[in-house]
């Protein structure tokens, strides 16, 4: 599956001692990426992981990430820069080999779902583009910045309820 980092490991080229892998992304990836994650610049991404095979035909991926980026701020749409570190993990299973999906109730501390081994390669890019992603502050804002605009009161002054708000429609109607 190609996506904003193709970084995929074909499970026969795996040794049985594992795999370890330094990978950056080129200029190519982070623009990918940066556009995808609606970052303003990714100057630096960097991936260090392991590929660990376990028994019946699965794999264990480990590793960790680190990334400069930079956003704009939401109150003052100035640039904010970010320097984040990030580890992740996932294990790979063979896709007869793949548990049904659970119902009901999920444990939300619970180990995660396997991945599925997807045309005899594990895709380590996807792994790494969603753990950036979860990492990322999704309202980034410059340290001082405050919001003085038209949704602010006046102190002492209270907004209109929403029942005062109805009443006040009841009225004129």
């Amino acid at each position: 599956m190609a996506g904003e980092l193709s970084w995929e490991h074909l499970v026969e080229d795996i040794p049985v001692t594992g795999l370890t892998v330094e990978r950056t992304a080129d200029v190519a990836e982070r623009l990918a990426v940066a556009a995808a994650l609606d970052l303003s610049d990714l100057s630096r991404l960097e991936a260090r992981y392991q590929i660990t095979p376990l028994s019946l035909g699965r794999y264990k991926l480990t590793g960790e990430l680190q990334a400069v980026l930079e956003q704009t701020c939401v109150v003052t749409l100035e640039p904010v820069r970010s320097e984040l570190a990030e580890t992740f993990a996932a294990t790979y299973w063979p896709p007869e080999a793949m548990p049904e999906p659970a119902k009901g109730q999920v444990a939300i501390n619970g180990e995660p779902d396997p991945e599925a081994i997807v045309g005899g390669s594990i895709d380590v890019g996807r792994i790494v583009f969603e753990s950036l992603a979860a990492a990322i502050d999704p309202f980034p804002r410059l340290p001082d910045a405050v919001f003085d605009g038209p949704l602010s009161t006046p102190e002492g002054d209270k907004p209109d309820s929403p029942f005062a708000v109805l009443a006040n429609l009841k009225g004129k109607g």
